[in-house]
């Protein structure tokens, strides 16, 4: 058997998902069906990838380089699977937007299709910064919402304009509903981060942001050197781990999609953790005149999906108490 694409997402998710049955159960398979396809994939491989015990599995050696190199790998893929997306959507029609992974893409999206001129709408979602102003400088973006840190001020390229969509937008902790600081903290609302100083963190991959440099640097202000266990470039293997009660995780408020009644958010007291949200766009685009408008689309859905995180957070503060 080769080695494809989805063997090294199977061995990722597992690694990820500390268990079989776990992973089985978020690519809604089977067990015994996941246990026999990750025998033949580490058949591929020449050799046992995880140790199994009754607690779970655990990458070997050569797991620990296989899932290294599947993540890198899968990267890249999904990078230029985006990339070569947005490069084919030419039509005069179309609308190119682009975004990092949690901003409300899907309520721009929605309005640009009610948009009467608009025939279709390209996303591209992205990680990186840089990679976002370099698709506007070049065209292959018309529009992107940033993100910018405090002390990582971003530098746009000549010919690229933007406003101001969020000045400010705290940073959620997220963690399993029964966890013991949630039910302390349900009535406050908020928490210290110096109180999540035991606690395992599951955090995005390393970016260009800062935003891994600042959260450091609040813990240590906070008296603590965070533990961040696990990485995941999807938010639905983020969530497996807080639903399972493994760790805690740091998420924007208008991330509520993706949690679940499992899980409960809360502010941290002081605000320690901010961004501000910009949309950003190519004043050589053909779209460029439509800026205002787009303006008005990302503040909209931004609105609408902060309401609807406060909507659920107070729905599951009055079933708490």
């Amino acid at each position: 058997m080769n080695v494809e694409l989805r063997h090294l997402r199977v061995v990722v998710l597992v690694a990820e998902a500390g268990s079989v049955g776990r992973a089985a159960r978020w690519l809604k398979v089977s067990q015994p069906s996941l246990t026999a396809q990750l025998k033949r994939i580490e058949a591929a491989f020449g050799g046992e990838l995880f140790e199994r015990s009754r607690t779970g599995v655990t990458p070997t050696a050569l797991g620990r380089y296989a899932v290294d190199r599947a993540r890198a790998i899968l990267v890249d893929v999904d990078h230029l699977s985006a990339t070569v997306s947005a490069m084919t959507a030419v039509e005069s029609s179309a609308v190119r937007l682009g975004g990092f992974p949690t901003a409300p893409m899907s309520g721009i999206a929605s309005r640009l299709r009610d948009h009467g001129e608009i025939e279709q709408v390209s996303i591209e979602v992205e990680w990186s910064t840089s990679v976002l102003l370099q698709q506007l400088e070049s065209g292959r973006l018309d529009f992107a919402l940033l993100r910018e840190f405090p002390g990582f001020e971003l530098r746009l390229p000549s010919g690229v304009e933007f406003c101001t969509v969020v000045e400010s937008e705290s940073a959620y902790v997220v963690m399993a509903a029964d966890h013991p600081l949630a039910m302390a903290s349900r009535h406050r609302g908020e928490i210290e981060l110096s109180a999540l100083s035991g606690e395992e963190w599951i955090g995005e991959p390393p970016d260009d942001s800062g935003f891994h440099v600042l959260f450091r640097a609040a813990c240590e202000q906070a008296g603590f050197q965070p533990k961040v266990e696990h990485h995941s470039v999807d938010t639905s293997v983020l969530m497996g781990f807080v639903t399972s009660g493994q760790g805690v995780a740091l998420i924007s408020p208008t991330s509520y999609r993706m949690l679940s009644s499992d899980v409960t958010t809360r502010t941290l007291v002081g605000d320690p953790i901010h961004r501000k949200l910009m949309l950003a766009w190519s004043m050589e685009s053909p779209r460029a005149q439509m800026a205002r408008d787009v303006l008005q689309m990302a503040t909209l859905a931004y609105d609408e999906a902060f309401a609807e995180h406060a909507r659920r957070d107070q729905v599951q503060r009055m079933h708490v108490a």
